[in-house]
């Protein structure tokens, strides 16, 4: 065809499908036909874009709208195919031939490129494909189809490597059927496999009901057995769970061009991961956001220069309603403890990452969106808000600032309900150590009793294997985006469960070898030094004291300071008074000039009353100012009236006369102290690499914090009458001893004689504590262990009962499926147990338990003979899980009777 002169090739074909009803009759090439009137009005076209026939937005939507006609008849023609045995292909009527027809299809395993379906004029086209192992691209009159063990292939790759894309996926099959990749490849086998997934989700669902799973948040309280499954009889815990929460800036989402709609308007709303963004939302104005300040010698830190378009949708940070707090130097060092003005997101955004919990096993319990911002206030408090509604009392929320995050909590609707339920917060273990001295004593694992040997970073471990999604879900819709991520965290908690045993034996090793290997050498120290454990903590609560006390002025200074104020106060108004009573026109001035005596009496007159008002002014100001000196010396117990030749009076002068001096040495000391105490930690023989560098990087911005500090402190010494000595930035920053640091003798809080400051004090304080938490590690892992065990067990109860009801059901191979699978990974978690029990120091119940609310049965162990195994080898590493020849045969007999589709 030529018009205007220039040539077009239309390849306008029948469909493959000539034959179907009026209903099917739609084939791909009119979806392609080209207006004629459209090509000749191109060279005409001023700017503006005419739009023929529906949007590509509203095609998008009908096109889903027909697969959701028929994903139910999808579902049945899919478990059949799936979970059926082969059968011949299905004969028709005589009448009904012809209604056969053949597709393109891609099919890995076979490179098959072309199929006959067959059927009747009853059935379509789409669900004969599924019926044949195919699932076509197109609901109506489809012309393309991906076979289902392609896409099962795909599914499983993907569980696995998550960052495996769709268009790597297409080039692959490609490649293998020597075919040049095109776009329209990956097209048709995304699309594809959002149905594929769909259907999965459907078949999931169905098999939760009749397993029992699918009441409301029956995952967050049934999936984690260690945490949820509550025996009877078993010994009481500090905190009945310990979860924790954080968020991750990776999986972005690019945000539309301008004000352009995204096509793809479907809603995600089938995870029970996700919290919706309208709950959220509910509590973006629970707390007051704390105001803008900037203090240089606080935070010695320069602020950081950005530029590009921010986005104003903010609703304050987590340590917003915290301005009370006593920890003001944690709201510092931490983008999520920034101040909401500093965390806003890019306008190229729209979602910034995700905010996620999970228990201290590993478990996912929600994640929510972070839209167009950091990590404000609002997300944790509605996980907080979301634990008070499902959970018990006593639980541990863990938080990278959950020092400062404790008070947010406190100051919102929330906080009456969380003191009430004797919940708490605190910090990671690896962040901890990088917080100040304060915070890591009252907030930090180590030092709370009942935490064990936790260390609450599970989310780091979930956020470094998620972070693969961020190369494909970048420019996803928010629809795909959020599948992606759903099918992400479910593979996550699948293998969370397979490593629950062994998760459980390495805390269980781990404890036995502080007890086995410090406890020992910590009593022998103990004995050696003569001090007792109870000295020890006498020690802790000193240096509790004294941190809380460091860079702060005392009441008693404060009092005196203004109570020596007022003493000169006072004397210098009645000196005012006495000398403006006495000393009234005494004396001939010395400007006296001789005036008449109308004028003369005019001017005595004005003098006369100007001095008499201030006399009366200072006689009243004076009794002001009594009445206030009376008051104060009643409060502070005053009997005398101090005169400058006290002791009081003459030390409190000289402390206002140095008082700036005073303030800039202790904040120095109070920095010096808490850099050489985390320095501390940093040598630490058990600290590793990773923790050593993240703790060297919070010093070096505490070490701004100290240079600022000296700074000041040379500036008011060098104001002082005599002059103090000025130090040197360059020798403070390499001191590593409290005793170099001779200029700190010179403060009120002075550490020098202090028993907890002695470096062989402080490894026997840290040290006393892992033996404790150890020891709290034992007694929980055996209620854990114990808990798993018995789930096991009356899991495969339950399995036999819905396998006995479900004979004759067509769900029955999805939950045969399900079922096996299980058993295979409950085969190993007994193993692992198994094992656990025969450690030389385990202490626990090796038998089963009951449930709580459940009736007194008698459960068997369902273990294998014990086997002969060294107790001394190191069987914590997965790597070692071969060596289990013995224990495994029979999980390997099973597995070798299921039948792989």
């Amino acid at each position: 065809m030529e018009v205007d002169g220039v040539s077009f090739n239309l390849d306008i074909g029948a469909g493959p499908d000539d034959n179907d009803s009026d209903a099917e009759t739609t084939t791909a090439s009119q979806n392609i036909i080209v207006d004629i009137r459209d090509v000749i009005g191109f060279k005409r076209w001023r700017g503006q874009r005419k739009y023929k026939g529906p949007t590509w937005k509203e095609r998008l939507r009908r096109f889903n709208d027909a697969w959701g006609e028929l994903i139910d008849e999808l579902v049945d023609e899919f478990i059949r195919w799936k979970y059926s045995t082969p059968q011949s292909p299905t004969s028709f009527p005589e009448e009904s031939n012809g209604w056969e027809f053949s597709i393109n299809v891609v099919d890995i395993h076979n490179l098959t490129r072309e199929v006959t379906i067959h059927r009747d004029s009853d059935t379509k086209a789409a669900i004969a494909l599924v019926r044949a192992g195919y699932l076509p691209a197109s609901p109506v009159s489809p012309s393309f189809a991906v076979s289902l063990r392609t896409l099962e292939l795909f599914y499983t790759l993907r569980l696995f490597k998550p960052n495996l894309s769709v268009e790597a996926f297409a080039k692959t099959v490609c490649h293998l059927y020597s075919i040049p990749y095109r776009r329209g490849h990956r097209t048709a086998l995304s699309d594809t496999f959002d149905i594929y997934l769909a259907i999965l989700r459907k078949v999931n669902a169905q098999v939760a009901k009749e397993l029992g799973h699918n009441t409301p948040d029956y995952r967050v309280l049934h999936s984690c057995p260690p945490c949820n499954y509550e025996l009877e009889d078993e010994p009481p815990l500090m905190f009945t769970r310990m979860f924790v929460a954080d968020g991750n800036n990776s999986l972005k989402r690019m945000n539309g061009v301008g004000k352009r709609e995204v096509s793809d308007t479907r809603v995600f709303g089938e995870s029970d991961y996700y919290l919706t963004e309208e709950y959220v939302n509910t509590f973006a104005d629970e707390v007051k956001s704390r105001p803008l300040s900037k203090n240089a010698v606080d935070d010695g830190e320069e602020e950081e220069e950005f530029e590009g378009d921010w986005i104003d949708e903010v609703h304050g940070d987590p340590t917003d309603g915290a301005p009370d707090t006593e920890l003001p130097e944690c709201t510092k060092n931490w983008k999520a403890a920034a101040h909401d003005s500093l965390k806003k997101m890019w306008s190229a955004f729209r979602e910034s990452g995700y905010f996620a919990t999970a228990c201290r096993h590993g478990f996912v319990l929600w994640v929510v969106d972070m839209i167009r911002s950091g990590e404000l206030a609002k997300y944790p408090l509605a996980m907080v808000a979301k634990a008070l509604k499902v959970f018990g009392p006593r639980w541990m929320f863990g938080y990278d600032i959950g020092c400062s995050f404790s008070s947010t909590i406190r100051n919102s609707s929330l906080g009456p309900e969380f003191e009430e339920k004797g919940c708490r917060t605190c910090v990671n273990a690896f962040h901890g150590y990088s917080h100040c001295a304060l915070c890591q004593q009252l907030f930090h694992p180590l030092n709370i009793v009942g935490m064990g040997l936790e260390d609450l970073e599970t989310l780091e471990r979930l956020f470094s294997s998620s972070n693969q999604l961020g190369a494909i879900t970048r420019y996803m819709s928010s629809y795909r985006r959020r599948v992606f991520i759903d099918l992400f965290l479910q593979q996550w908690d699948r293998d969370k469960y397979q490593n629950l045993a062994t998760m459980l034996h390495n805390n269980y090793l781990q404890a036995l070898e502080i007890l086995d290997n410090e406890a020992p050498s910590f009593e022998a120290d103990l004995h050696a030094l003569n001090i007792t454990e109870e000295d020890l903590e006498t020690y802790l609560a000193d240096e509790t004291r004294h941190l809380a006390t460091l860079g702060k002025e005392t009441e008693e200074d404060l009092h005196a300071i203004a109570y020596v104020d007022l003493l000169r106060k006072y004397r210098d108004i009645n000196t005012s008074y006495e000398n403006a009573s006495t000393n009234f026109r005494l004396h001939i001035p010395e400007d006296y000039q001789f005036m008449s005596d109308a004028t003369s009496y005019t001017s005595n007159l004005s003098e006369t009353r100007k001095a008499e008002t201030r006399r009366r002014f200072l006689s009243e100001q004076s009794s002001q100012v009594l009445f206030e000196l009376t008051q104060m010396e009643m409060a502070m117990g005053i009997s005398r009236r101090w005169e400058p030749s006290d002791p009081e009076y003459m030390q409190a002068v000289e402390y206002i006369n140095t008082r700036k001096y005073r303030k800039a040495l202790e904040r120095l000391h109070k920095l010096v102290v808490q850099r050489l105490f985390e320095l501390h930690k940093m040598n630490l023989s058990n600290t590793g690499y990773k923790m050593r560098t993240h703790i060297s990087n919070a010093l070096q911005r505490r070490s701004k914090a100290i240079k600022n500090a000296v700074k000041a402190y040379n500036t008011a010494a060098v104001g002082l009458n005599p002059p103090r000595d000025t130090l040197d930035w360059s020798k403070v920053s390499h001191y590593t001893f409290l005793d170099q640091f001779n200029i700190l003798q010179d403060t009120r809080h002075s550490v020098f004689d202090q028993p907890w400051a002695k470096p062989v004090n402080r490894t026997l304080m840290k040290q006393r504590h892992r033996i404790a938490r150890a020891r709290e590690e034992i007694i929980r892992c055996n209620v854990e262990i114990r808990r798993l065990h018995t789930s096991i067990v009356d899991e495969d109860k339950h399995f036999e009962t819905v396998l006995a009801q479900l004979v004759d059901s067509p769900i029955l191979g999805p939950v045969t499926d399900y079922i096996r699978r299980r058993q295979a990974v409950n085969s190993l978690l007994l193993a692992r147990i198994n094992q656990t029990y025969q450690l030389e120091g385990f202490s626990g119940e090796r038998t089963p338990g009951t449930r709580k609310g459940t009736s007194n049965m008698q459960h068997s162990t369902a273990f294998p003979p014990p086997q002969t195994t060294d107790p001394g080898s190191d069987v914590g590493d997965d790597e070692d899980d071969d060596e289990f020849t013995e224990e495994m045969d029979n999980v390997l007999d099973f597995m070798a009777n299921i039948s792989l589709q």
